[in-house]
This record gives C-alpha cells, structure tokens and sequence, in this order.
C-alpha cells in the first residue's frame, strides 16, 4: 500500500472509532452486563460497538476482521496478508466503573505485526493513531455533537501533536487540563511538571520511572517489580497505559498476566512507531502476532527513552532475580 491509501485508511477507521464511541457513550452508566466463559463482563456497549465497528470496515475494505466478540479461527487467519484485529471495548470493568479509562482499539494486521492502529478514549476525548514508517500522533477530541465523517479528519489531522513529546510540551499543550488527559494524582503531576522539564538533564538531576499498572488487573510479582525500580506508579485502564508510554507520560507497563492479541495491536503500533516496544519476557523481542492462540506472553512495554538508554537488559536482569 502507498502512503496516501494508508492515510485514507487511517481516517476512515479514527472515524468510525469515534463514531463508535458515541454509541458506547449513550450506554455509559447503565451497570447491566453478562460473564463470558473466561469470567470477564460482557456489555451491551460491546456488542453494539462490535456490531457497528464490524459493519463500518466491512463496508469500506475487503479484510477479515477478528474481534474479540467474534474471533476468527488460526486456520482462519494464518495465511491471510492482511486482517483486522479489534477490541470494541477494552476495560469493560472501567466502563462499568465510570471512570473513563476504556477504549475501542482497531489494528490492521500484516501476517503478523500490527501496521496501523486507532485508539479512541471516548470519556477523555484522547485519540491516538500510528501508520508503519509515518509516526504516531495524538489528539484531544471535544465537542463531538454529531457523527464525524471521514472527510472532517484532515483537520484533526492537521490539529494532531506527533508523539512522543517532551513531558514539558504535554504540560504546555495541556495545561491545566491534564485531568482530561488522565485521571493523575498530585504525586505525578509533580513529578511531570518538576522532574522532566529537561529530558537531557544529568544522571543526577533526572526523575524516578514512571511505570503504568492496571486499575483490575494488577498483581503482587507487577507491584513487587515495579517497586525493585524505585519507579512511581501510574494507574491506568485498558490500551491507555501503552497510549501513556507513547505520549510520553510514562516510562515502562510491565504486564506479568493475561492479555490478549487485540488488547495490544493497536496500542503496539502507535508505541513502536514512537521509537517504544512491547517486549516478550520469554523470548526478548518484540510481540508477535497471528498466533495459533491470541494470549499473549508476559510482557515489558518500554518508551522510547528506555530504548535509548538502553534500558532493557536492567529491567530483565531485576526481571529474572
């Protein structure tokens, strides 16, 4: 594919995620759900996501498309060059918990890494896209009063900030109106106001890491890991924590349970093309996609700043002690 038709193709999907995002919306606070087999609650936000997301791409594009609701068999999907790998609602317990950190998440799968992906948060109005080679950019979306059309995004386009940014732009672009941009606790506010002002400061001068937990999914062998690296904590739901690795609020996600392929596709895109990774504690490289199972392996998502630091083999070295 040329640029022009992956652009194309990554306004269409940021506008049918936006899209589907006011369909969740309109269910935002109702408490009703069912358990699925693995326990985990199923809304009717899901599946109206699902459904819509599901008719919009198959409208546009001839891909198959594997959704958590309805996924598609490996025998499926092995061969294929391109399918989408979608979650119409990742963080259904924060959906349920009203408090804002869930995500509709769409990547484009080629064999089998992630070549494009659209995040959409839409109680926080945050936005994050990524195409392979071109970048990743952010975006604050607020006074959505009716369906946005592919042809309305060159101006968010336009309007977009290339991520990562310097933890002092986030300041500067957002202001006082980080809340909006997460849900951050004083602590962290002044760790990123205060402490990361200068990226290229001195050994001494730079701040503690800033690592990403889950707000449900947390365990001990995660809090005990991340405390080995004297890093503060983030709590963020759902695709949201890799999002705040990519923009630059964060440092490192360490994820030591389960997680599926469509909770990370999109959220790996938009952090590899800012210079992060999502890598395999097992295998230490990057996470592959297109498995005969969707679970993914333990992982340690990684910003780019530790990247260049070369950060990794620490981080694995507190790993395996």
């Amino acid at each position: 594919m040329i640029y022009n038709q992956f652009k194309n193709m990554l306004y269409e999907v940021l506008s049918i995620a936006i899209n589907a995002g006011r369909i969740i919306m309109r269910l935002y606070g109702q408490s009703d759900f069912s358990t699925k087999d693995d326990n985990s609650p199923l809304t009717q936000a899901d599946l109206e996501s699902h459904t819509f997301i599901i008719r919009e791409l198959s409208k546009h594009y001839p891909y198959k498309i594997c959704s958590e609701e309805a996924t598609l068999t490996h025998n499926e999907r092995k061969d294929l060059e391109y399918y989408w790998l979608i979650d119409p609602l990742d963080g259904t317990k924060d959906f349920l918990a009203q408090n804002g950190n869930f995500t509709i998440n769409i990547a484009l799968i080629h064999r089998n890494i992630p070549i494009l992906g659209v995040i959409y948060a839409p109680a926080l109005h945050e936005a994050y896209m990524a195409l392979k080679g071109f970048g990743s950019y952010g975006y604050n979306i607020t006074d959505l009063k009716e369906a946005i059309r592919c042809e309305k995004l060159d101006t968010i386009w336009l309007d977009s900030h290339k991520i990562p940014l310097r933890r002092k732009n986030l300041i500067h672009i957002y202001g006082e109106n980080l809340h909006l941009f997460q849900n951050m606790d004083s602590k962290i506010h002044e760790i990123i106001l205060k402490n990361y002002n200068n990226m290229f400061a001195s050994e001494k001068q730079k701040s503690i890491l800033i690592a990403c937990d889950s707000m449900f999914h947390s365990t001990k062998e995660t809090r005990d890991f991340i405390e080995s690296l004297q890093a503060t904590t983030l709590k963020r739901g759902s695709s949201l924590k890799l999002c705040a690795l990519a923009s630059g609020l964060a440092d490192l996600y360490p994820r030591f349970n389960g997680t599926s392929e469509w909770d990370t596709a999109a959220g790996h895109i938009i952090l590899h093309e800012t210079g992060g990774d999502i890598i395999n504690i097992e295998t230490k490289k990057s996470l592959s996609y297109n498995k005969a199972n969707f679970r993914n392996s333990h992982f340690i998502a990684l910003s780019k700043k530790l990247i260049d630091e070369k950060f990794i083999g620490r981080i694995f070295e507190h790993n395996n002690t």
